[in-house]
């Protein structure tokens, strides 16, 4: 049984510590914060508690659903559909894959003139050829459906979820697309395919995202695993008989035979310095939200389902989206009138609270008098990962593995939830 230290309470170091337990290695877990959960985090707003960071998890691929029944929890997918705002009113995000509508029923449509319908309707006389060689989103779009869907449905979306204009994201991200347009003969019919019935493309544990933290935390703590919160580590050195020596802020020491490094790309690259291994630390960016707590009767009714993406922006208006938190996870609205609103801001922005409130009133169409606001909360998360190339993230595991150390996190593997569960298991063996 060998002794191991992990250095990072978020996600990654919480699942590694878990699965290092079960295999039946000694764990200490090393956390600087004075709570476990990086960037799945939780607040409290008007006596709820809900997430403030990551509240959600893809399903693609498959390997997060695994882990929540292994812990016994339940999971669910997203109620309501999510809107788009313009100035001069929202309408509904199509309901088929990045944007582009399934269907010419589809009530996103809504959203063009009717000239512009005539185009997208155009899409199911054109060969399959047509479109065939795009290799952006947006490209496919303009081909099939015309500019006014890219403009309207599309981008919307790919800028609020990918920050990406639709000409420049690849289609990498809907791999399955252009083999269906081939197969199916319309674009329409091929997202309809993509699409298909079944599972929601996202999930939570039923009560919140952070439960997750939650149950790993307690589970690693039963199965003997320690867990030192506020204690960051400062120092990482060769042990004099092998292994290796751990300092911590206050002073103290530890002796470890592996490290995992499972904390932020500056404080991980950091220590790996202290062994000899230089790397450039990669760059992040940043994310700012407010979270309102409200009790204006009329946002019970979802006027914007489980939120908006800007369709395009107005001076009036700061925010760049809205998440309905309560008619997205309804479980938030259980026992309590009090419903939770995120509006999420530039990183340049710093709104003040009547700010915010206006701001939710303009995306839900709803007043809202700030003596209905019972809960505000202004978050900003400041290092947020952004993805680095593979060869980079293959060349620091090989460097790490050259002085004994493992590497994992989402500024490593990726940012979400089931890329850090599927790059923790390279070092749980």
């Amino acid at each position: 049984m060998s002794r191991v230290t992990v250095v990072g309470g978020g996600l990654a170091g919480l699942l590694a510590a878990y699965r290092l337990l079960g295999r039946g290695h000694q764990v200490v877990l090393f956390e600087s914060a004075p709570t476990p959960g990086g960037m799945i985090a939780s607040i409290e707003l008007a006596g709820l508690r809900v997430d403030s960071g990551a509240e959600a998890y893809a399903t693609r691929g498959g390997n997060v659903a695994p882990l929540m029944a292994e812990l016994g929890l339940e999971v669910a997918g997203p109620t309501g559909d999510p809107f788009v705002w313009w100035p001069t009113g929202s309408y509904p995000l199509a309901t088929g894959v990045l944007g582009i509508p399934a269907s010419r029923d589809d009530p996103a449509l809504a959203a063009l003139t009717d000239g512009e319908r005539a185009v997208a309707a155009h899409d199911a006389e054109l060969g399959s050829e047509v479109g065939a060689d795009a290799t952006t989103v947006g490209e496919l779009v303009a081909a099939r459906l015309g500019q006014a869907v890219v403009d309207k449905l599309v981008a919307p979306l790919t800028q609020g979820v990918y920050a990406s204009d639709p000409a420049r994201l690849s289609l990498a991200v809907a791999p399955a697309l252009l083999p269906a347009l081939a197969s199916e003969g319309s674009l329409m019919a091929a997202v309809a395919k993509v699409r298909g019935p079944g599972a929601p493309s996202v999930q939570q544990p039923v009560g919140g995202m952070f439960r997750l933290i939650d149950v790993l935390t307690e589970r690693v703590r039963e199965l003997g695993g320690e867990i030192r919160l506020a204690m960051p580590v400062t120092a990482l050195a060769p042990g004099a008989r092998g292994g290796f020596v751990v300092t911590c802020r206050d002073g103290s020491s530890i002796d470890s035979d592996r490290v995992v490094l499972a904390a932020p790309a500056a404080v991980s690259l950091r220590l790996l310095a202290q062994l000899g291994v230089e790397a450039e630390v990669p760059a992040v960016k940043k994310a700012r939200h407010v979270m309102l707590a409200v009790t204006t009767p009329v946002l019970r009714d979802d006027p914007v389902g489980s939120g908006v993406l800007m369709g395009t922006t107005a001076p009036s208006v700061s925010a760049k989206a809205l998440t309905h938190y309560s008619a997205k996870w309804p479980w938030a609205r259980e026992g309590t009138d009090v419903e939770v609103l995120r509006v999420s801001y530039p990183e340049h922005v710093f709104p003040t609270r009547s700010q915010a409130v206006a701001d939710a009133s303009a995306l839900t169409g709803v007043g809202i008098d700030d003596a209905d606001v019972v809960g505000l909360a202004s978050l900003g998360w400041e290092s947020m990962p952004v993805r680095i190339a593979p060869a980079t993230r293959d060349h620091l595991l090989q460097a790490a593995a050259g002085v004994g150390v493992e590497l994992v996190g989402a500024w490593l593997d990726g940012n979400g939830i089931s890329t850090v569960v599927a790059g923790v298991e390279r070092v749980t063996r």
